[in-house]
């Protein structure tokens, strides 16, 4: 999101239809957080 709370982008995961998601999904969530933190320059 950028500084409006506007989506400007998505991260996603491709895998076989029986990868763990649940696993997944918070490990995908984390990283699209901080490529966030890096794309508005914050730090933290």
């Amino acid at each position: 999101m950028n500084a409006d709370r506007k989506i400007v982008g998505a991260v996603g995961v491709i895998g076989p239809t029986r990868l763990n998601y649940g696993r997944i999904v918070p490990i995908v969530d984390y990283t699209a957080q901080l490529v966030g933190r890096v794309l508005s320059g914050r730090k933290g």
